[in-house]
């Protein structure tokens, strides 16, 4: 049995910024995000942005591609 409020298909359109903010970002569901959430969620976008980068090509996006690398090992581990 799933909870109205915790059911993604259940939630209205009318969700506020916060409530999409704390449902996008709180890993461990504590309904806070913590700082560790939030660097995470930071680290996330900045690994997204190095791969658009990185399909460039040329010297800047091979550097691009070897930073997304690391900063995808970090993130996964």
């Amino acid at each position: 049995m799933t909870d109205e409020t915790t059911d993604p298909a259940k939630k209205s359109s009318a969700d506020s910024p916060e409530d999409v903010e704390l449902d996008t970002y709180d890993l461990d569901g504590d309904g806070k995000i913590s700082m560790i959430e939030s660097e995470r969620a930071r680290l996330g976008l900045v690994d997204a942005r190095l791969e658009e980068i990185a399909q460039d090509g040329g010297i800047k996006g091979k550097i691009a591609d070897a930073a997304h690398h690391v900063i995808d090992k970090l993130d996964n581990d």
